[in-house]
């Protein structure tokens, strides 16, 4: 999302104000239409390189040692980690919480009995953040920044030093406690003062916050942040690198101490932290690194252009990496990622499912299609479709009082002729065991002659036909999902969705 974007459906005029504050002039004699327009007309000044330098260290080595902590946390470790750089508040604070967590878990399991040949710098680093700590009940900005000359020079992580406070009790708080909704509220109100952090609104009325793309691309040349954290994650785990020698060698050249005696999961957390991904694909020199066939063969199975220079190729796979979004299960279920991409796999997106490797074959667009309709059907709209035996059928059915309902998905670039198709779903209603309710035929679009003709079929056959875009369907599935987590679950009405023609959502109620 662009700064013109999340300027236009901002979240409430305070905030408005709040970001306006770092670079319009008079922001506070101007209505919400002129301050987004003055919003708008100053945004280079949000992303020029020495502002977004100024704004930062204003944040990350301010005196109050809260903020430096969160806006570290709520930047660096939370949105520009995120798909398109954007974070449900709600989510934002539960992913603090859980990040500060994880920390402390860190430091009870003993990080510096494990970490064998690092255990001398961090026995160090440990004893100076120590004595720092002994003098006051708190770390200032020039202790701060001293420490972090001395964790920059010892080759240490971030995280080590989070980890070494956790062992002494005093991350995130004092006693290990956790920061507070108010605490990462009053963070975040920093960030947007800063210019850093914008808040918007959806038509629903959820908040979230965003770090516009202009603003997000410099905030990652500064952080030097070539890729998130799960396309680095993914691609340490490519064959050609997933290795404990391959990638002891790497940081070894890299001078970064460790052992053998180190973890496949260790090893890949110090990559992330200390290598740059061209420097584990190419190397330091031009003989390091993988071979140019090893990467040109990894270009080929993404399906990528495998012709150019080794930088090339390698830039190619990195911007590949960086490019998949975030995989998410939903209770375990493995249909759950092509519920996802519903809509994608409906419009037979085959560049886009190639490009987050959800698909190798052409193929597998259909058979995902009728996973994730499966899995929207007992997952969200909680009616588990009956088990078909054989080969010559529609794609599922689900029983509708003393009837059923059958539907069949087409996956189209474009949309679906009922014409083309008609004859086979008559077939499926003549061979239908038992009376068929309703016949429905999900895809991404239809043309304006196959509601026609679905109409007269009705007519004609007394079977209603109804077409259903994959987006409406999809979205009446995840209202009924919320609408169950604020009561018990119920199964939704299908009668609801047995309209003669093109579904209208409008007709839906969903209380």
């Amino acid at each position: 999302m662009n700064i013109a974007k999340a300027v236009e459906i901002c979240s409430t005029s305070l905030i408005l104000k709040r970001i306006a504050s770092a670079y319009v002039i008079d922001y506070r004699n101007l209505t919400d239409d002129e301050l987004k327009a003055a919003l708008i007309k100053t945004a280079p000044q949000y992303y020029y390189p020495a502002n977004l330098s100024v704004a930062i260290n204003d944040v990350f080595h301010t005196g109050d040692r809260q903020h430096r902590i969160l806006g570290r946390v709520i930047l660096k470790e939370i949105l520009l980690n995120q798909d398109g750089f954007i974070s449900c508040e709600k989510e934002t604070f539960e992913s603090v919480v859980a990040y500060e967590q994880t920390i402390i878990d860190a430091a009870n399991e003993s990080l510096l009995q494990n970490a064998a040949a690092r255990s001398d710098h961090l026995d160090l680093f440990k004893f100076v953040v120590e004595t720092a700590w002994l003098q006051n009940a708190d770390i200032s900005v020039d202790e701060f920044n001293l420490i972090e000359k001395l964790r920059v020079r010892m080759k240490l992580t971030e995280r080590e030093h989070r980890v070494v406070e956790a062992s002494l009790n005093r991350f995130p708080k004092p006693n290990n406690e956790l920061h507070t909704r108010t605490e990462v509220e009053e963070t975040r109100r920093l960030l947007q003062s800063k210019g850093l952090l914008f808040s918007i609104r959806n038509e629903d009325g959820t908040d979230f916050d965003v770090v516009p793309d202009e603003i997000a691309g410099q905030l990652r040349q500064i952080f030097g942040i070539r890729l998130k954290r799960h396309g680095y994650d993914e691609l340490l785990n490519y064959k050609a690198v997933r290795s404990k020698s391959y990638l002891t060698t790497v940081l070894q050249k890299s001078e970064i101490d460790l052992n053998k005696g180190l973890s496949l999961p260790n090893l890949q957390h110090l990559v992330q932290a200390h290598i740059r991904p061209e420097v584990l694909l190419g190397g330091l020199t031009p003989r390091d690194g993988l071979e140019l066939e090893t990467l040109k063969k990894w270009c080929a199975e993404l399906s990528l252009m495998v012709s150019g220079s080794k930088a090339e190729i390698i830039e190619r796979i990195i911007e590949f990496y960086d490019g998949l979004l975030v995989r998410t299960e939903t209770e375990g279920d493995p249909r759950a990622i092509w519920y996802e991409h519903f809509e994608k796999l409906a419009a037979r997106d085959l560049h886009f499912l190639r490009s987050q490797q959800l698909i190798e074959k052409d193929i597998e667009c259909e058979s995902h299609f009728e996973d994730a309709t499966d899995f929207l059907f007992q997952k969200r709209l909680l009616h588990k479709p009956l088990k078909l035996i054989g080969s010559a059928h529609a794609d599922g059915v689900l029983s509708f009082r003393d009837k059923v309902i059958v539907w069949d998905n087409k996956s189209k670039e474009s949309p679906v002729h009922l014409k083309d198709h008609l004859r086979q779903f008559e077939t499926y209603i003549r061979n239908s065991e038992r009376p068929v309710a309703g016949f429905w035929v999900i895809g991404p679009d239809f043309t304006t002659e196959s509601q026609s003709l679905a109409m007269q079929f009705t007519v004609d056959c007394g079977a209603t036909i109804t077409l259903v875009k994959a987006c409406d369907l999809k979205h009446i599935a995840e209202a009924w999902a919320k609408r169950n987590e604020k009561k018990s679950e119920e199964p939704f009405p299908l009668g609801y969705l047995i309209q003669p023609g093109l579904m209208n959502p409008a007709l839906i109620v969903i209380n």
